[in-house]
């Protein structure tokens, strides 16, 4: 359950995040199974799993919710073998080439024969709100699987005025300076950067395993590139990949920080709580202190 990409976004006006009408609307949207002829479906779960029948979760004021989607596995190859064996079935009867729209036909009817017969896969998305700060933060590591959460969720609600996350000034222009200067209180580089050219977005170097306030990493700077991603420390505590456009990757909270929520658990129920408790802890003092980093938030 430990986040590891986060899309924060902050609501622009509140709601009412009340657990009885959180989930009267989740429930709108609770999870169905494909039924015989669904490419996907998608839908709210129980955050605990097993453990629990509720839709929305709530400990030390942080609400957890959780999507699952269920898709079908169709592989291309199988569909390629069905429609070539139709297609030269066809040729052979009509002593004729098939044309392309012929040709698309037969792979709508093919996927649609092996639809009741596939397999699926799911995935879960966990997110969880922040009522004090306004701000809903999703473990997401592409933008599209945030997007549909947030419409689902939006569809669920019946509103949700939302914003991703975006602070003042140039971010990385800001990130930029904080290589060739210093990094603010609580954060230190890591040994990971993107830089990109201003003037030629195709020219691109990625440093890795590097000390980022080498000449080398400099030069490159004085050459007219900018750090679009970086990587940074907070306090001993989480490592992570930030990016130009306010993206938190491949977060990775140290040891210290998961031993504190490994406590005398007495289930699965329990441990879920103490982990929840010290992450979201964690992560709301880390992004209020980042944002602080990059000069407060962009109004809006």
């Amino acid at each position: 359950m430990w986040f590891k990409n986060l899309r924060v976004y902050r609501l622009t006006q509140k709601i009412d995040l009340s657990p009885e009408i959180l989930e009267e609307s989740l429930l709108k949207q609770a999870f169905q199974p494909c039924a015989s002829l669904d490419f996907s479906r998608f839908g709210w779960v129980p955050p605990l799993g097993k453990h629990s029948d509720l839709l929305s979760h709530s400990c030390n004021g942080q609400i957890m919710i959780c999507a699952r989607k269920q898709e079908k596995i169709i592989p291309p190859a199988a569909i390629n073998e069905i429609v070539e064996e139709k297609a030269l079935e066809l040729e052979s009867q009509h002593a004729r080439s098939i044309f392309r729209k012929e040709r698309m036909s037969l792979k709508d009817d093919a996927i649609h024969s092996i639809l009741p017969r596939a397999l699926t896969r799911s995935s879960l998305t966990f997110a969880y709100f922040n009522p004090q700060q306004q701000l809903l933060v999703i473990d997401a590591a592409s933008s599209n699987k945030a997007e549909e959460f947030l419409e689902h969720l939006r569809a669920s609600l019946g509103v949700l005025p939302i914003l991703p996350l975006s602070c003042l000034g140039d971010a990385a222009e800001i990130m930029t300076r904080w290589i060739q200067k210093s990094t603010p209180k609580g954060f230190e580089l890591d040994d990971e950067c993107e830089l990109r050219n201003s003037r030629e977005s195709k020219n691109i170097v990625r440093c890795k395993n590097q000390e980022l306030e080498s000449d080398e990493v400099i030069s490159h700077i004085k050459a007219g590139k900018r750090v679009i991603q970086l990587g940074l420390n907070w306090k001993d505590a989480i490592r992570f990949i930030l990016t130009e456009d306010f993206v938190i990757k491949r977060v990775r909270f140290e040891d210290i920080v998961q031993q504190q929520a490994q406590g005398d658990a007495d289930d699965e129920a329990t441990q879920f709580d103490q982990d929840f408790a010290i992450m979201s802890l964690q992560l709301n003092q880390f992004v209020e202190e980042l944002v602080e980093a990059f000069g407060g938030l962009e109004a809006h």
